[in-house]
């Protein structure tokens, strides 16, 4: 990992008679010297397969065969701990493809410039008769491109496809709360980052708030005003990240929430966020409603930071992949 070294921390974050205190971290969790592995956080599986045949005039153009073969392989990528995991790259590159006798197959290289990384994102579904809640991470896709020589025909399977896809990951994760409540003045949640909370009000389960962030957008990117390619369309939370000018900046801000005494996260409704530039100074306005039939009244919104993130090459490997016939 960036440092094999993960720690998470909780701190709150409390604002009285306009001092600013911070408690002391209530979780130090240290694996000292235990590198990310990739079997123990992600798990890769093949979704489908396109098989394509594409004909050609012998007549029309000195081509050597008249019959090309290809397969459009999908896949995906099940998180099944999300420790350490910002984002990951859903560009899968060199890809290794190999048929049935463990022969090599052609591949299409796949390259990214600049790297985007789509962040983590979530689905909420409600189990039937309780109607609790259930909150899962949405699996990544990739696509890989194998083509055969001309006039080859298709081969029984991929006995072994290996790729790499690049992870955005980072060591150090805090977990920073704020009541949920007007404030009078800027909070620092972490060096060149404060927020100011311009409107809190709850009641019953149901919340809105609108919050300001100001901070120097060379060093930290904030979760509503990441760099974001051009012509994205789709909610804030899923905007990729990418820096296509400069390296990562010091923090990422992951993850913002709204939760109650216990700790568990409202859902949204609804929101939207902008930002306006002066300089290196940036501030984003962020605003939020929603709501928990089963929860209590906001209590906390909290910030979810990764302090230096980092990227590496992540290693995947699928063996004995069936081809269809049919």
């Amino acid at each position: 990992m960036c440092g094999d070294l993960l720690r998470k921390s909780l701190v709150l974050v409390g604002c009285v008679c306009g001092v600013v205190t911070a408690a002391e971290p209530t979780e130090s969790v240290p694996e000292a010297n235990e590198p990310w592995v990739v079997a123990e956080h992600l798990m890769s599986a093949w979704r489908s397969m396109a098989l394509t045949t594409r004909y050609y005039n012998p007549g029309a153009a000195p081509v050597i065969g008249t019959v090309q073969r290809s397969i459009s392989f999908a896949g995906r990528v099940d998180v099944i701990d999300s420790s350490g995991l910002i984002g990951l790259s859903e560009v899968a590159t060199n890809a290794k493809a190999f048929d049935e006798l463990g022969n090599p197959i052609e591949t299409v290289l796949a390259s990214q410039s600049p790297r985007s990384y789509t962040p983590l994102r979530y689905s909420t579904t409600l189990q039937l008769g309780t109607g609790k809640r259930i909150i899962s991470i949405v699996p990544f896709e990739f696509t890989i491109d194998v083509t055969m020589e001309r006039n080859a025909a298709f081969p029984l399977m991929l006995s072994r496809l290996e790729w790499s896809m690049s992870g955005l990951l980072s060591d150090d994760f805090g977990a920073i709360d704020i009541p949920f409540a007007r404030t009078s003045d800027w909070i620092e949640l972490a060096p060149g980052l404060e927020v100011l909370v311009e409107e809190a009000v709850m009641s019953d389960g149901k919340y809105s708030y609108r919050m300001k962030a100001r901070y120097d957008r060379n060093r930290i990117s904030y979760l509503d005003a990441r760099d974001r390619p051009a012509g994205f369309a789709g909610r804030v939370s899923e905007r990729p990240y990418s820096w296509p000018s400069r390296a990562f900046p010091e923090m990422i801000v992951t993850a913002i929430d709204v939760v109650d005494a216990n700790g568990i996260a409202l859902s949204r409704s609804g929101g939207s966020a902008g930002f306006s530039d002066s300089g290196d100074q940036r501030v984003a306005t962020r605003t939020c409603s929603g709501f928990c039939s089963q929860c209590g009244n906001a209590a906390f919104i909290r910030h979810v930071i990764a302090f230096k993130p980092c990227n590496r090459e992540l290693q995947f490997v699928l063996e004995n992949a069936l081809v269809p016939t049919e």
